[in-house]
């Protein structure tokens, strides 16, 4: 054994290696990465872990209860109450009783029979984590999906209970079937509302922190992360109720509390979901190592304790035991899909298909719950003598474990024609909120689209926050957005498009400048302005136009015009007084030209955006609006031209960006909660606009 130490170093480490190699072998579940290292490690090292029941538990399920309890919407857990429960009570009991009996009678009286029901009883849960990662890979009706991801998530509590329960008998060689009940309902009944108690103590706790003026990041993260272990002690232990239904009912709590507060102490959320995130990858892949480094003495065990028998019973045992829980969840899934198609209120959307329960059924993987259970299983009776077959039901609760690792893993990409990696628990999915109603990957495109859809609400905002004050930052911004939105329509465009587009970039770039040559040659008519001055500016606007047309002309106007900015600063600094003075007025001359030209060029574009409307000529409404910011732009600069202006400026550039990402996200839960994008849409989209503000913030801070 190692040291703890350098154990938990090495299991990081090992997780780790796992998460690398999965994204080579894409085939293989990560989940089932991790248990061939961990066996790897026990069988080449002599690895053995010995871990404290009730500390595992409270190390392992804890938090993960927790976690997934903390991303399971309360609405649907409402809404799904009664199919939930039915499916975390009954089929657990169900799964209990027939597998129970089955394995007793196959293995003739090898083991007891309560010791048999505690074996059916901690496979009998699902793990959370795996059901979500494969579940939306298996494309499942909604109505089924959701159900399904409810049922894991409460059934580690039925399933854990009845566990127990079921060991306690064996123990003791006692049970009362009443008590058994009565203690079932003080657990779960004081494990609910223990659990929903002490979350809101300890969320009014930290709301009264942040009254005290007391924001710190760092503590407020610490106390959401020590919740899932305060909890389970108190209630497990000062309490004797469920630990595990308190910490889920806790981590339903906290996501209530989480969405009704998302504007609020932003920096905390976003710090204790990365947190979270690593916790959670780190534990979930522990598990599976500790899995894997305890099948060889499960599996050397039971095999010498058979060894008067025949060994590959056992196998036959796990292939048998899964089977029997497989048929039962295919059974009851399809009966259920029957009676809500049949009575339901989504009829329609659920209709009754035995490949879909089987799916659904595959989708079952057992892992990090059924892991604490067998781990928890005492070595000794009450009378001194040792567990009967604890080395027999280790190694069929793990082999049926990896089994339906293995079993998921070959066939759902068969029966959904799917070459991707299924998801389990140690990949990388954390991050859900909702259940998703396609079960489709997003694409780029999909993304890239949401995205403009977004910016473009940002936009709006700016565009209604446009002061006088502020109208240069308004449209600076509003360049930079306009900027974002059509470098991705030239990424996720065909190169046909792409060429189309800059076409009609040029065509409409071309009426604005014709329009700023009408307007010079005007000016220079009615002596607006010196001729050589409207001259050099028509000489500057031609090159322009020809510039639109030949990528190596615009190469060089570009090179003037850094040029002449150069040399501009140069001549300002060299030139004596009196010429210093010719030539503030011959530049003062030129921009208000420019000021004069820019208008007449944005009435003309908008009303040539207006006219084509009306004929119902395709034009692209962007590119015309994108040159309109441009020239506003540049009317705003040639304004304050001369004013020492930074300070204010970036002041309100600072505030339109927060009243512009604010906006972003309030788009978001818009078209998350009208169903127009999904979850992981939902989740990549606020992503991409916390990113940004965090670069900003940065930034800001930089400058300060």
């Amino acid at each position: 054994m190692f040291p703890v130490l350098e154990g938990t170093l090495i299991l990081i480490a090992l997780v780790i290696a796992s998460n690398i190699l999965s994204h080579y072998l894409i085939a293989i579940p990560t989940a089932l990465l991790q248990v061939g290292l961990g066996l790897l490690v026990a069988l080449v090292f002599n690895v053995k872990i010995e871990l404290d029941t009730e500390w595992f538990m409270l190390l392992f399920v804890a938090p993960l209860l927790y976690n997934d309890g903390r991303h399971y919407p309360k609405k649907d857990l409402w809404k799904l109450r009664i199919p939930i429960l039915a499916n975390s009570i009954l089929l657990v009991f169900l799964t209990t009783v027939i597998g129970g009996f089955t394995m007793y009678w196959v293995m003739n009286g090898k083991i007891p029979l309560a010791a048999a029901f505690a074996l059916a009883a901690i496979l009998s849960p699902t793990d959370p984590v795996a059901v979500n990662g494969i579940a939306q890979q298996v494309k499942l009706p909604v109505g089924v999906l959701r159900l399904v991801r409810g049922e894991s998530l409460v059934n580690d509590a039925s399933g854990l209970i009845a566990f127990k329960y079921a060991i306690a008998a064996t123990v003791t060689g006692y049970f009362s079937l009443t008590a058994a009940i009565s203690d079932f309902f003080y657990m779960a009944i004081m494990g609910l509302l223990m659990g929903i108690l002490l979350a809101w103590l300890i969320i009014g706790l930290k709301e009264w922190l942040s009254i005290q003026g007391i924001k710190d990041v760092i503590l407020h993260t610490l106390i959401q992360i020590l919740i899932p272990f305060l909890i389970f002690i108190i209630v497990e232990e000062w309490l004797h109720a469920s630990g595990v239904i308190a910490v889920v009912a806790a981590g339903v709590v906290a996501n209530n509390h989480r969405k009704a507060n998302e504007s609020r102490m932003a920096e905390v959320q976003i710090v204790t979901e990365r947190t979270w995130d690593v916790i959670i990858y780190l534990l979930n892949g522990i598990m599976f190592l500790i899995l894997g480094i305890e099948l060889p003495f499960a599996m050397g065990t039971a095999l010498e304790n058979s060894i008067n028998g025949n060994n590959y019973q056992l196998f036959g045992y796990v292939i048998l035991l899964w089977f029997i829980i497989l048929i039962i969840r295919v059974l009851w899934t399809y009966s259920y899909m029957w009676f809500d198609y049949s009575f339901g209120k989504f009829k329609r959307e659920t209709v009754p298909s035995f490949k879909i329960a089987l799916m659904s059924g595959l989708t079952g993987v057992r892992g990090a719950v059924t892991m604490a259970g067998i781990l928890s299983i005492p070595y000794l009776l009450n009378t001194g003598f040792a567990f009967p077959g604890r080395s027999s039901i280790l190694f069929i609760a793990s082999g049926v474990i990896v089994f339906t690792l293995v079993a998921a893993t070959i066939s759902l990409p068969l029966l959904t024609k799917s070459k991707r990696r299924f998801e389990t628990s140690g990949d990388d999915f954390v991050d859900f909120l909702e259940p998703i109603t396609d079960g489709d990957e997003v694409t780029d495109f999909e993304e890239a689209k949401a995205r403009i859809r977004i910016m473009n609400t940002a936009i709006s905002i700016i565009e209604q926050e446009s002061q006088p004050q502020n109208r240069m930052a308004a449209y600076d911004l509003l360049h930079e957005y306009d900027h974002l939105i059509r470098r991705m329509q030239m990424e996720y465009n065909s190169k046909e498009t792409i060429v189309q587009f800059l076409k009609d970039e040029a065509d409409i770039r071309i009426i604005g400048i014709n329009a700023e040559i009408m307007q010079t040659e005007k000016m220079i008519i009615n002596q607006s302005v010196s001729t050589k001055t409207g001259h050099l500016y028509i000489q500057q606007l031609n090159r322009r136009k020809r510039g639109l047309r030949n990528l190596w002309v615009a190469r060089f106007n570009r090179l003037v015009v850094v040029g002449k900015r150069v040399y501009r600063q140069l001549i300002k600094e060299n030139l004596p007084i009196n010429k210093r003075e010719v030539y503030r007025q011959e530049h003062q001359e030129k921009l208000n030209l420019e000021r004069e030209t820019a208008k007449l060029a944005i009435r003309t574009l908008s009303a040539h955006m207006k006219q084509n409307q009306q004929k119902e000529i395709p034009i692209d409404k962007t590119i015309a609006y994108h040159l309109i910011v441009e020239y506003r732009n540049k009317i705003e600069r040639i304004k304050r031209f001369g004013q020492d202006y930074q300070a204010e400026y970036e002041e309100q550039l600072q505030e339109l960006r927060l009243k512009a990402l604010n906006a972003e996200r309030g788009d978001i839960q818009k078209l998350y909660e009208n169903g127009d994008i999904s979850v992981n849409l939902a989740i990549q989209l606020r992503r991409f606009v916390n990113y940004r503000e965090s670069s900003i913030m940065e930034l800001g801070d930089e400058d300060d």
